[in-house]
């Protein structure tokens, strides 16, 4: 399956130390924005750089997208046919009323709703 992962549930994976190797059966995608995202939060949140060496572990594929990491998300998900994983509610939203696919973490585990 594919996922496309946003800053929120990067971050979200630091915050609640959950087991990535569930990722790792996927193929993964990031947005260049949300890349970019993290870069700029990481000067400031410790959170934000651990989840930067998160990102090299799963090694996702860097889809060029750029923008308001939001959008980008969005926009690559739809475009690729994915799943987006995030924490965050709003957005979460948005996807379903747009017809993408979300997946968050339950209990350590990826669910999609």
């Amino acid at each position: 399956m594919k996922l496309v992962l946003d800053t929120s549930a990067l971050v979200r994976i630091v915050e609640r130390r959950l087991d990535v190797g569930q990722l790792l059966e996927h193929e993964l995608y990031v947005p260049a924005a949300v890349l970019e995202e993290l870069r700029l939060l990481a000067a400031r949140q410790k959170k934000a750089r651990v989840a930067l060496d998160v990102l090299q572990l799963l090694r996702p594929k860097i889809y060029e997208k750029g923008g308001p990491a939001d959008k980008a998300v969005l926009e690559s998900a739809k475009e690729l046919g994915a799943v987006l994983v995030t924490g965050d509610a709003a957005l979460a939203e948005k996807a379903r009323r747009l017809g993408i696919p979300v997946a968050k973490f339950h209990k350590g585990q990826l669910a999609i709703y």
